[in-house]
């Protein structure tokens, strides 16, 4: 009986010796946290071990993506000294990896790069036996988040941020600075842009007008099979890289408009006051940006009640708006741009009552300033 109790009491002290050794050497990725990994400083971590002795344990490693199948592991053994251990490639013995696919092994291993995404790079600590044995005792982990977005190594050209072209049918361009860039293939992508967007969000929500997901080279032309591009419309491209069907990164979004300057040309961008009262609609206005409206008032109290519609539609576009009048000679500034969200070159129908109910009618077409070289 004696013996039994003897057993179990060093059995006992052998368990919580090595719990007491596993929780007393930790691991930490401090120097990997905000870095590119990398197949060369992937194993760049500090082991702290308190327990007072040497230990030879198992280091094990992953790479998983949110919402998403691909994962990279590896396991080693290495030895830790008491007090701070620095790992790095040298140190580590009898090393295995494991992909989710063999695309993910040559494109990290061979070309030493991550798929784009947001990341958890985790590694556990144990304690490694005699004969390779993993002993009892909970794991000592340690994990960061990181985010791989290769941004600036897809670069596009043309059309330029901004540009004003003339074509229907353009040329879309870019460069990329990847090594094995002839390996890759290229996902091209133009969609509309509405009115309170931003090209990030435009390319987001928006569906494509056109969308071509295995390009082979850097440059091509928006095909005449595709939704055909409209004047004055805003519109948005993109370009992002695969290396064998896995994500690399995008370009940024960059917009342009196509436009027809034999209009342009037939509207001067400094207008002159509209006297709207002794036309009253048989007249119509190229507004950029703004209507200037001249208006005489027989009374030093009148004021001018306005109401805004697109032409054939019943929707009110301005919120109401009351222009106060001085006796004589007055100049009105109505700043659309600011004030209502217009569509340039499209028609639109602006109503002007004064106080003693006389009614008027000013046609005008808006033209964006933006779009006026």
């Amino acid at each position: 009986m004696s013996s039994i109790k003897t057993y179990l009491t060093l059995l006992l002290l052998l368990l919580a010796t090595s719990v007491g050794y596993s929780q007393n050497i930790l691991v930490s990725l401090d120097q990997l946290d905000g870095i590119e990994i990398t197949p060369n400083n992937v194993f760049n971590m500090q082991v702290i071990n308190n327990s007072g002795a040497s230990h030879q344990v198992k280091i094990t490693g992953s790479i998983r993506y949110r919402n998403s199948r691909l994962r990279i592991g590896y396991t080693f053994n290495t030895n830790v000294q008491p007090g701070v251990n620095m790992i790095s490639r040298d140190k580590v013995n009898s090393l295995n990896w494991d992909f989710s696919d063999g695309a993910l092994r040559e494109l990290f291993l061979n070309y030493a790069k991550l798929p784009e995404g947001t990341y958890e790079y985790c590694v556990a600590l144990t304690l490694s036996g005699p004969g390779s044995e993993t002993q009892p005792g909970t794991p000592s982990d340690a994990c960061i988040y990181n985010k791989s977005a290769d941004i600036f190594l897809i670069n596009l050209i043309d059309p330029e941020n901004n540009a004003k072209l003339h074509e229907n049918y353009p040329m879309l361009s870019w460069m990329v600075n990847y090594p094995f860039a002839s390996a890759l293939t290229y996902r091209v992508r133009v969609a509309e842009q509405k009115q309170g967007q931003n090209p990030q969000n435009a390319i987001a929500r928006n569906p494509a007008m056109y969308q071509d997901n295995s390009v082979m080279g850097t440059s091509i032309v928006y095909p005449v099979t595709a939704k055909p591009l409209e004047k004055w419309q805003p519109y948005v491209w993109t370009v992002d890289a695969y290396y064998k069907g896995i994500l690399l990164g995008g370009a940024e979004v960059w917009k342009f408009i196509i436009v027809d300057d034999s209009l342009l040309k037939l509207i001067p961008r400094d207008q002159s006051y509209y006297e709207f009262a002794t036309h009253n609609g048989d007249t119509r206005l190229f507004a950029v940006g703004e209507l200037k409206l001249k208006y005489i008032s027989e009374s030093k109290n009148d004021t001018l009640y306005c109401s805004l519609k697109e032409e054939g539609k019943d929707k009110e576009l301005l919120a109401a708006l009351k222009e106060p009048l001085l006796l004589g000679d007055n100049r009105i500034d109505i700043d659309l741009a600011a004030k209502a969200s217009l569509k340039h070159s499209k028609n639109y129908l602006l109503f002007i009552t004064t106080r003693d109910q006389r009614r008027f009618v000013v046609p005008f077409t808006y033209i964006n300033p933006m779009y006026i070289k």
